[in-house]
């Protein structure tokens, strides 16, 4: 990882750079997810008690009020939803993140304010 980039509101995955990675921090736990790039969703993902160990999984989005889902994205405030082995997974509210990549010339993610 060769450079941070400061969080913004929300940022979509689906639009991240192959192997470009990002730090979710929660209220609990810290989740590293690393972008696979081949098909929307599909990330390798390490941080909370599921996931000790980096595991493919596929990430939903994000949900607020545990209903509404930001598709393919991680926002302050909301929770993220994966699926792993027939499991959803729900984190707690994410309270920051960053992105870092691989290299200096790695397409960035697209970010909204």
């Amino acid at each position: 990882m060769s450079s941070a980039r400061p969080s913004a509101v929300l940022i979509d995955v689906a639009s991240c750079a192959a192997f470009e990675t990002i730090v979710a921090k929660t209220g609990s736990s810290v989740y590293e997810l690393i972008v696979l790039g081949n098909e929307p969703g599909k990330v390798l993902v390490r941080g909370g008690q599921h996931f000790t160990t980096f595991c493919r999984v596929l990430f939903v989005g994000s949900i607020r009020h545990g209903r509404a889902i930001e598709r393919h994205s991680i926002g302050i405030g909301l929770r993220m939803k994966f699926y792993f082995e027939n499991m959803a997974i729900i984190t707690s509210a994410v309270q920051s993140f960053s992105r870092h990549s691989t290299t200096a010339a790695t397409a960035h993610c697209a970010a909204t304010r």
